[in-house]
């Protein structure tokens, strides 16, 4: 029980921790993504491995997050210091966050259209309709031109050769 609230807090804090360039980038550093990338690898694998674990290794499931929670603390107070007062105000406010938040709703509206359009893409190629062709004998069409056969000769002159083509095909 303990393990797999553990790993799904280590996946929202990983999740936080790539989402914080996104919302403030006074805070984010150039390696966020790879302490992010290591909260969330911890997250899915204590969840994974939750079967497996048990007895003793909680004891080292319970330290491990002091020990993490210590490090993210001393990241926060650290970079918190590091900003200036006009940073600090404006982080406080809440244009500051209405507009990180609208930026960040028009990114996944934007990735949203995107998959949109890949899936109508693949759509409307599976829907195209099939043009079929005609079969065309030309050596029909020379003959009636050699003949210069009426209208009403042209059915007759079919029948013929329709005749005349189910007889070689029989006989071969």
């Amino acid at each position: 029980m303990l393990i797999s609230i553990l790993g799904y807090f280590f996946l929202v804090i990983g999740f936080l921790i790539l989402v914080l360039p996104l919302l403030l980038v006074e805070l984010s550093k150039p390696r966020d993504w790879l302490i992010g990338g290591l909260f969330l690898f911890l997250g899915l694998f204590l969840l994974v491995e939750n079967d497996f674990l048990g007895g003793s290794i909680n004891l080292l499931v319970i330290p491990m997050t002091i020990l993490y929670g210590k490090l993210m603390s001393e990241i926060i107070q650290t970079r918190w210091y590091q900003l200036s007062p006009e940073e600090k105000e404006r982080i406080k406010s809440f244009q500051r966050w209405f507009k990180s938040f609208k930026q960040l709703g028009q990114i996944f509206t934007q990735l949203g259209k995107g998959f949109l359009d890949i899936f109508k893409s693949f759509r409307t190629q599976s829907q195209k309709t099939v043009t079929e062709k005609k079969w065309v004998r030309p050596e029909l069409k020379k003959e009636i031109k050699k003949k210069g056969v009426d209208q009403s000769d042209l059915t007759d002159l079919k029948k013929i050769r329709n005749q005349e083509l189910t007889e070689n095909e029989e006989t071969s």
